[in-house]
């Protein structure tokens, strides 16, 4: 699967989806880092990843964006990072989430989802 997962996460996040087979960019730690939501919502959508984002509120008014004017919306995974271990863990027990849900998810609906 391909993902981009935001700056909240770490850069090992995408590091160790990488290793697992997957085509992963991740924004913190790159030359997407200050980006704006809507610009890695449109990145995302025009590469065909899927958004790992905390940010609710932001992604979720994107994605009703998208259905309101009739667009295909992008897939977007929300991870709260509360529910992952801290410190150097959380990046590889992330990517361990996210690729048990690809997975199981082969080919994710447009939409948001919670793996």
């Amino acid at each position: 699967m391909n993902w981009l997962i935001d700056e909240m996460y770490p850069p090992s996040t995408a590091a160790e989806l990488g290793r697992l087979g997957h085509d992963a960019v991740g924004v913190a730690g790159s030359a997407l880092v200050g980006s704006s939501d809507d610009e890695l919502y449109e990145l995302a959508a025009a590469e065909g990843r899927v958004v790992v984002t905390e940010n609710y509120s932001d992604f979720s008014s994107l994605l009703t964006r998208d259905v309101e004017h009739g667009s295909s919306p992008c897939v977007v995974a929300f991870v709260r990072k509360a529910a992952l271990p801290a410190g150097s863990a959380l990046g590889p027990a992330l990517a361990r989430r996210l690729d048990a849900w690809a997975d199981a998810n082969p080919s994710p609906p447009p939409g948001a989802h919670w793996p």
